[in-house]
């Protein structure tokens, strides 16, 4: 009696295959969900860095920093600052995730508050074809000010956000 071998797989070399996989994809999937989102905080945080350094020379070159020309300043009248575009969401390439927004402070123009929201949350003023599905429940809105104090309104706290 002549037996022939067959070959391929059997069902349970099959099914520790499917297992395995499942696994390093229950672990890899939430690990590269949170890379991508501290990416996309890194990209606001540079960016709030950027429009507070446009800020800053604004308020060298013209003495405040709601106003683009000296006399505006000095009359607090006039045609108010404005982010320029490449200053307005980040990040500056692919679907914008954060748009930025400036709160002057009413005291002639002499600091301001700038906070970074992510597209996700309602109420954020964003670009069109923005990323409106994104969130940042960790750190939330990032602020920074004039005198470079740091926020966050997420559950892990300003310090952690920042430096992460």
């Amino acid at each position: 009696m002549d037996r022939t071998r067959s070959s391929g797989f059997t069902l349970i070399e099959l099914m520790l295959t499917v297992i395995v996989v499942a696994i390093l994809a229950a672990i890899a999937i939430p690990s590269y969900s949170a890379y991508v989102v501290r990416g996309q905080r890194a990209a606001a945080k540079v960016g709030l860095e950027q429009a507070a350094q446009y800020l800053e020379r604004n308020y060298t070159a013209n003495g405040c920093y709601n106003y683009a020309a000296p006399s505006d300043c000095a009359n607090q009248t006039g045609t108010a600052l404005a982010l320029p575009s490449s200053l307005s969401s980040a990040p500056t390439d692919g679907a914008p995730a954060y748009t930025y927004a400036i709160t002057l402070a009413a005291a002639a123009g002499q600091t301001f508050t700038l906070n970074a929201t992510p597209c996700g949350v309602t109420g954020a003023n964003c670009p069109s074809g923005s990323n409106t599905t994104f969130t940042d429940t960790v750190c939330g809105v990032l602020s920074l000010t004039n005198a470079g104090a740091k926020a966050a309104t997420g559950t892990l706290g300003s310090v952690t956000c920042w430096e992460r």
